[in-house]
């Protein structure tokens, strides 16, 4: 999980609050069923997003991505509609979560292991469940060469303020150690380590390679961002924080 920056909402979204503003629409029954309504928030939601899902971060499309409530629709009222609160809105993987959508009718998928918005499901955010559009621009989490497990960064997160406890909290409740994400990570920093001693002749010192690399993976940071940014993030260390300073990265 890292920080989104979110856009203004959609012109489509505004217009649709401001027919409706005397009542209360619900997503799933009333504004999910505008195709135009829903394509633009799905639209503006990976963008926002480069590309990622906001919590496990495997890679997401306008077509093939849920539109996930950070508070549960079930707490909307007619003062504070949560439903159709943009700020409330983030672009998650499908379900089951981290399933690319080839696969998503293949019988032997560990369906019962969900992830992200599935796994959280009507969860009520109590202050600690992270919420990506407050998240620090440093780095919450660490990763295990051995077999891609996510956990918390202690130091960095002693330095941010933010429990580390919380961090636990989140991984757990977004079952973001699914066997399948974990599988999927420890690929990535196989992929990342061989890259790093490929480049690695003894002489240069360490911290260019990473950020040469980091240059590979992250370019401008304008373009939608590889999966597992933070898993790349953590694997290329001081090289990658050099290179997100170097494009002003903010999320």
């Amino acid at each position: 999980m890292k920080k989104v920056l979110k856009s203004p909402e959609p012109d489509e979204l505004t217009k649709y609050k401001q027919r409706y503003t005397s009542q209360l629409r619900k997503w799933g029954k009333h504004a999910s069923k505008k195709s135009d309504l829903k394509s633009a928030i799905q639209s503006t939601l990976v963008s926002d997003q480069k590309g990622i899902c906001a919590y496990c971060e495997t890679r997401i499309r306008e077509k093939f991505c849920s539109v996930e409530h950070f508070i549960p629709c079930e707490q909307s009222t007619r003062e504070r509609n949560y439903d159709l609160d943009w700020q409330n809105m983030l672009a998650v993987c499908k379900l089951p979560g981290a399933i690319e959508d080839e696969n998503v009718d293949n019988s032997q998928l560990p369906h019962k292991y969900p992830c992200c918005g599935k796994a959280k499901d009507n969860f009520v955010p109590d202050g600690r469940l992270l919420n990506p559009l407050e998240l620090p621009v440093s780095r919450l989490f660490r990763f295990k060469r051995e077999d891609g497990e996510i956990l918390p960064d202690k130091a960095n997160c002693e330095k941010e303020g933010i429990p580390v406890a919380s961090v636990q909290f989140t991984i757990q409740t977004l079952g973001l150690n699914v066997e399948r994400l974990k599988t999927l990570r420890l690929a990535v920093i196989r992929e990342i380590d061989e890259e790093l001693d490929f480049y690695d002749d003894g002489i240069i010192d360490p911290t260019v390679i990473e950020k040469q690399v980091a240059s590979e993976y992250f370019d401008n940071g304008k373009e939608n961002y590889p999966r597992f940014f933070t898993t790349i993030r953590w694997a290329l260390s001081k090289g990658a924080e050099d290179h997100l300073l170097d494009i002003s990265y903010s999320g």
